[in-house]
């Protein structure tokens, strides 16, 4: 029976270009780029959540906005499900703890990145309303 995974993404917004962070070489999207975030702890909003994990993975402050998607993602051994908030950044600048890379996209740019498949809606959406 495949596991049921909660977790949260953010994009941040600044200047009309989206921040995205390069995977490391675990699991199914190795090396693709995301909307960086983590699992939900118990008795945790969504939006805490993520701004938790944006200080942990990045070292810095955001503030998570409105829902951008909700996407499911199943694979072998889990079904991953994914909400994406916009965020907005408070304060310092991003620094890689976890990532191999990380870039500032803009409408252009953002396909130049090998995202998931199962990014597809959010990037779509992100494109068409925040950048």
């Amino acid at each position: 029976m495949k596991k049921d995974v909660y977790v949260v993404a953010g994009a941040i917004v600044k200047d009309k270009k989206v921040f995205a962070a390069q995977r490391g070489a675990r699991g199914v999207t190795a090396f693709m780029w995301e909307f960086p975030g983590g699992k939900i702890e118990p008795n945790e909003t969504p939006e805490h959540a993520l701004e938790r994990e944006l200080f942990e993975e990045l070292k810095i402050k955001v503030k998570a906005h409105e829902l951008i998607t909700s996407i499911v993602d199943e694979h072998d051994i889990s079904i991953l499900h994914i909400d994406t908030y916009r965020c907005e950044l408070i304060s310092g600048e991003p620094t890689l703890t976890e990532h191999l890379d990380m870039a500032w996209l803009d409408k252009d740019s953002i396909e130049t990145k090998r995202f998931s498949p199962a990014d597809r809606p959010t990037l779509d959406k992100i494109k068409k309303d925040y950048l």
